[in-house]
């Protein structure tokens, strides 16, 4: 019982830093200029990512279930496809998609899939 809790409020701890990530994105392709910013959104990001790693393995290790599995390992792929993107110099152009794909992502791939 007590891991369920805390899967639940690191989901919460991060969708409220992908939402930040998302925000400063926009904010960041405005306002190339001030490196602080970038510095933000570029550790908001990996930490999203690491929070979702950690969820992944901690529901995974403790209700696995092979029909989850390949969910887990699809919302990995969207978050890697959007370090592919920013590393190809396409994220002005798509990164907006892709971080609301994102936001989406923490909502139905994580919310719905807490074990309970």
């Amino acid at each position: 019982m007590p891991y369920i809790k805390i899967i639940a409020i690191l989901a919460s701890i991060g969708f409220v830093v992908a939402l930040m990530t998302f925000i400063g994105g926009f904010r960041m392709v405005r306002r190339a200029e001030h490196m602080s910013e970038s510095i933000m959104h570029r550790v908001n990001g990996y930490t999203t990512i690491t929070i979702y790693v950690v969820i992944a393995l901690i529901s995974i290790g403790f209700y696995f279930d092979m029909r989850i599995l390949p969910i887990w390992i699809f919302g990995f792929v969207l978050h890697y496809f959007k370090l592919v993107l920013v590393k190809k110099k396409l994220a002005v152009r798509y990164g907006g998609y892709m971080g609301a794909l994102l936001l989406i992502t923490w909502f139905v791939l994580i919310y719905t899939h807490l074990p309970t």
